[in-house]
């Protein structure tokens, strides 16, 4: 059986774009998984929705902390606390905060 691998988000690289900073936790080099899955972190800093995003594989979100939307395909969904968003593989998303603070997601990707 393999070791246990850990991190922190504070000790993990992010990577900034014009609508949020982004740091993938697992999947990465340091910790490699199987199938192309990862979980990371991102802050929606933006109050406009940016380049929306589409990925071939599938992922979900899961609200941590602040409020906003989150645009998948035609849809916007309300974000706040507690909400996971599920993104079908090749659907066009991205998100937003509706307030002062940013929303902190946990997102995860996985092979189809």
């Amino acid at each position: 059986m393999p070791d246990a691998r850990w991190t922190h988000v504070d000790a993990a690289e992010s990577t900034t774009y014009p609508d949020r900073r982004s740091a993938d936790l697992i999947g990465t080099a340091a910790i490699p998984t199987t199938s192309g899955f990862n979980v990371g972190v991102a802050w929606y800093t933006a109050q406009e929705f940016g380049e929306p995003q589409v990925h071939t594989d599938q992922e979900a979100v899961y609200v941590v902390s602040g409020e906003g939307e989150l645009r998948v395909g035609d849809d916007v969904v309300a974000l706040t606390p507690g909400t996971a968003v599920y993104v079908p593989p090749g659907t066009a998303h991205g998100g937003r905060r509706t307030t002062d603070e940013p929303v902190m997601v946990v997102y995860t990707h996985g092979a189809v």
